[in-house]
């Protein structure tokens, strides 16, 4: 998968072929979970790799529980909603302020994140669903033995 961009710097148009790479992140217990990054790389007409051109997503350090979702990293990434546009993502109508910067969340759609990912999409939707199937069924028990203590 290849996108065409238009660059501010640049007259010709700039191929990316996107990709998956996941980082360190922990939810509110501690708990070392993965992250999901989409790493953008320029390449030729021949589809060789010639340079990591951007980062397209960041983080703030937090585990998010929406699957498949990002921060956009728009302040370094301005072309963003052109990528937006090819239908790889929805935006969620949040995002985060840091600075004098606000960076939208998108959730990726996931047949976009497995065809860029392989094995790293893979392990992070293992992890991701492991981990919410854990602390929903956690979440239940104590919800039911909080409503039998209050009968």
């Amino acid at each position: 998968m290849f996108f065409e961009i238009s660059s501010f710097y640049r007259e010709e148009k700039i191929r990316l072929k996107p990709r998956v790479e996941l980082y360190d992140t922990r939810d509110y217990m501690g708990t070392q979970m993965p992250g999901l990054a989409i790493v953008l790389d320029e390449v030729d007409q021949n589809e060789n790799v010639t340079e990591q051109y951007a980062v397209l997503t960041v983080s703030f350090g937090e585990f998010l529980t929406l699957k498949n979702c990002a921060y956009i990293d728009t302040n370094n990434c301005p072309f963003a909603p052109q990528l937006l546009a090819e239908g790889i993502a929805q935006d969620t109508g949040y995002s985060k302020i840091s600075g004098f910067c606000e960076y939208p969340l998108w959730v990726f759609k996931e047949n976009f994140l497995k065809e860029i990912g392989g094995d790293k999409y893979e392990r992070y939707s293992e992890q991701f669903d492991a981990y919410m199937r854990t602390n929903v069924q956690e979440d239940d028990t104590k919800m039911d033995e909080m409503q039998g203590w209050s009968r």
